[in-house]
């Protein structure tokens, strides 16, 4: 009995003081969450802990759903017919018999008939304006060829007989959208059929792989939004119509996340540029290890803007220094534990680049190393037995 009070005492000694030193998968959930109060003279950067909850899916499933074009769509339909500077109008005039304006000088058919007058391709300057015989300088700028025409007749009625105008935009260089696509780049003029997303697309010559792995980039102003190009094919709210300036780009760089610790497989995983939620990644590489994960240590490490963190997060950051738009490293904590973490895994949104690491139970590390000690005597036992038979 004391020999067996020894080796219990023993063994005790050994799981307490060799766990750490045995092999495994990563850092255990106490590590990880250690990482925000680990001390200034490691050589690491600062690291931001979020544990998820409500209110932080919340926020980050709103800030995915930010990114829909549905709201830039406009309600303004004309302002591809709008004449800009840099257009090129053709502007022709008439007058009715008697020509009183235009008669005499500009036309040889003689005053006792209708006569017609075409102007030089006339070019709007950076103010807005074009010249126009006896009228002078007109402002063409923001305005429809219809609008134009209108405000020329009022001016010559006081100067002309019956007169009539009809202005053409012979050269659009104002109201275009710049498409860039690897390989090619086009300057798309926009018209009065009032082009979309996929019309860009389709100009430019469509994309040079799956729909499934392209994202679209529309921006416009200070505004830039990304959706994928699935996105956009499978939901009419995000073909918007394009406006003058726009800029839209097709991405087609791959994503994917790696999955690592107590998980069915670690490896990395490609996804579509639709996205994926963190259930489905989880779910994609096997879900969890029974016998070694810890379901309370379920983690995901990223690099994000401070921009992103939560409000309390943000603070932190700022008062160290950091802006808004700078990179922290950071790692968000789910405990499955929790009922309620079914609900959040179906909207945590994993993003391009992203760990997703699930730690051991400290259960497993014991087993591991009872294992390993007892492995060997065991094999010894089994041998003399099999030498012995």
């Amino acid at each position: 009995m004391t020999r067996f009070k020894l080796l219990k005492s023993c063994i005790v000694l050994l799981v307490l003081s060799g766990c750490g030193n045995l092999p495994t998968s990563g850092p255990n959930r106490t590590k990880v969450m250690g990482l925000q109060n680990q001390q200034a003279q490691v050589s690491v950067p600062d690291v931001a802990v979020v544990d998820i909850d409500e209110r932080v899916i919340s926020a980050l499933y709103a800030a995915g759903k930010g990114q829909s074009l549905a709201d830039l769509a406009t309600h303004h339909s004309g302002f591809a017919d709008a004449v800009g500077a840099g257009d090129v109008l053709e502007i022709t005039l008439w007058e009715a018999a008697p020509a009183v304006l235009f008669g005499g000088a500009l036309n040889s058919v003689g005053s006792g008939s209708a006569q017609m007058v075409s102007l030089p391709p006339q070019v709007v300057d950076t103010k807005g304006m074009v010249s126009v015989p006896f009228l002078g300088n007109v402002a063409v700028s923001g305005k429809t060829p219809a609008r134009i025409q209108q405000e020329i007749v009022g001016r010559l009625k006081k100067m002309a007989n019956q007169p009539q105008a009809m202005v053409r935009v012979a050269q659009n260089n104002s109201s275009n959208v710049t498409v860039i696509r690897a390989g090619r780049s086009i300057r798309m003029p926009l018209t009065g059929h009032h082009e979309r997303v996929l019309d860009a697309v389709a100009a430019v010559g469509g994309t040079d792989s799956g729909v499934q792995d392209i994202s679209v980039q529309l921006t416009r102003g200070n505004t830039v939004r990304t959706v994928a190009l699935e996105t956009v094919t499978a939901d009419a709210a995000q073909n918007v119509v394009l406006r003058p300036g726009d800029v839209l780009t097709l991405l087609s760089k791959p994503l994917s996340f790696t999955a690592l610790g107590a998980l069915g497989r670690n490896q990395q995983v490609p996804f579509s540029a639709k996205g994926m939620n963190l259930g489905e990644a989880i779910g994609a590489v096997g879900g969890l290890q029974d016998r070694r994960s810890n379901a309370e240590g379920v983690f995901v490490f990223r690099y994000q803007p401070v921009s992103a963190l939560p409000q309390g997060e943000q603070d932190k950051w700022l008062g160290k220094g950091y802006d808004l738009a700078m990179d922290v490293p950071t790692v968000y904590r789910m405990n499955l534990l929790d009922p309620n973490s079914l609900f959040w895994l179906q909207r945590f949104p994993v993003k391009d680049k992203d760990i997703v690491y699930v730690s051991n139970a400290p259960v497993a590390e014991i087993q591991k190393f009872l294992q390993f000690v007892f492995s060997p005597i065991i094999s010894g036992a089994n041998s003399i037995n099999d030498l012995g038979n």
